[in-house]
């Protein structure tokens, strides 16, 4: 035995316990294990995440970031900081085609972070505007991280649900980054657009941006009305979006399709296997009883669910600077869950307040990869990066805290819409 522990890398202690187990339970219990990543990926929900990403990849390659951008300057750009204002409008928009915040620093970042240094503006509080926006990505519909959060948790939260309840915090975030950008120009003289459009202009840019917004209205209209589950949402999102591509736009041809539809299984098989694994330590931590644990230590701390919130965000946050999205949502979002129903927290209103908290991580060091992703297409250095995007984290946090202590934020819209569907 001690030959064969020492030839796979394990301790004599682990092999024997491993031995017992065979012997006791036979094979299928012992490769138990090891079938449960596969077991999980086969879980996911059908090929919805799968066909958001492919719908989001057409209108990427299909050049529709620069429409949504042109869109944005229009609304906002003729504002002390334009630039800056645009960017974060543009995430607005930008997040109904791919609902990924690192997506959004890389399509957007690549376009208007050299824009915007062409203006004047600091190349590191370029970068640091546009990834504090890209997490807008991941909360407005359709989202991905949403999407993973009701396949990890379940119960009564749908992903159409979270879908609407996304809506509202997103819009603050982006009004909260539009605020700090506005004070941080005015402190440095950024430009304002002084250019006004002209109505064609006008009229083509209305047109392009508004073909493009269709495909989210698609899915979450479909979902909640009911003519759709949310895999057909997002199969008749990609067949719009090809459509659009190919037809309307003309910015496709038919000899792209391969390499496009090689790109989107490449992000969703790393997505898959990423989550998959992820499901090992959270089935480990769920059957040595640290959810029962961790409700012991809340419960014997308090009882008020706003001073469990309070405590949650602290460790959420804490947790969010060192584990990745996904990861962290797998592991961590059935464990909090479940604690949470036990306070009496509204199941919806958890879900974005987790979801919110943990998106934050993306730009907190010493994980953030959107620091690193926002640093590299940028091109600027981390240490100047983390220095320009401190304030619109504390942004951020401000928006946290309001959807934290005003959960009619992310659960009104969604009943009511989900009440005029059903009637």
């Amino acid at each position: 035995m001690s030959g064969v522990c020492r030839d796979f890398g394990i301790s004599r202690k682990t092999g024997y316990k491993i031995w017992n187990r065979y012997r006791r339970d036979g094979m299928d219990a012992l490769c138990d294990r090891t079938r449960r990543p596969v077991r999980y990926a086969n879980q996911l929900p059908e090929q919805v995440e799968r066909l958001i990403v492919l719908a989001g990849e057409l209108m990427l390659r299909g050049g529709m970031a620069r429409s949504l951008t042109d869109f944005a300057d229009m609304l906002v750009g003729r504002l002390r900081g334009g630039m800056g204002h645009t960017n974060i409008a543009g995430s607005v928009f930008f997040a109904g085609i791919t609902g990924s915040a690192s997506a959004d620093t890389t399509a957007l970042g690549s376009v208007l972070i050299p824009a915007m240094a062409e203006k004047g503006y600091d190349r590191a509080y370029a970068t640091a505007v546009t990834i504090a926006s890209s997490v807008i990505g991941p909360i407005i519909p359709p989202s991905l991280t949403f999407v993973i959060y009701a396949m990890a948790v379940g119960g009564d939260v749908s992903i159409g649900q979270l879908f609407v309840a996304g809506i509202v915090p997103g819009i603050l975030v982006a009004l909260a980054l539009m605020g700090m950008n506005s004070w941080i120009s005015r402190e440095r003289g950024y430009e304002k657009r002084s250019e006004r459009f002209t109505w064609p202009e006008i009229w083509h840019i209305t047109v392009r941006s508004l073909v493009v917004l269709v495909m989210p209205a698609i899915i979450v209209l479909g979902v909640l009305s009911g003519d759709f589950t949310a895999t057909e949402a997002a199969a008749v999102a990609s067949v719009y979006a090809l459509g659009v591509c190919l037809l309307f736009t003309r910015t496709l041809s038919l000899t792209d399709l391969p390499s496009i539809f090689f790109d989107s299984a490449k992000v969703s098989s790393i997505m898959i296997l990423l989550l998959a694994t992820s499901s090992i330590l959270s089935y480990v931590l769920t059957t040595q009883g640290v959810p029962r644990y961790l409700a012991e230590f809340f419960n014997a701390v308090t009882d008020n669910k706003y001073v469990f919130l309070l405590l949650l965000n602290v460790i959420l946050l804490a947790i969010g600077t060192v584990l990745d999205l996904f990861p962290a949502i797998i592991i961590f979002g059935p464990i909090f869950a479940q604690i949470a129903e036990g306070y009496g927290v509204d199941p919806v209103h958890f879900a974005i307040v987790f979801c919110v908290n943990l998106l934050l991580g993306l730009n907190t060091p010493p994980v953030g990869s959107g620091l690193f992703i926002g640093a590299a297409v940028g091109r600027v250095k981390l240490e100047a990066l983390i220095r320009e995007v401190r304030p619109f984290i504390l942004m951020e946090f401000v928006v946290l805290l309001v959807l934290t202590y005003v959960p009619a934020l992310t659960t009104d819209l969604p009943a009511v819409l989900m009440s005029f569907f059903a009637g």
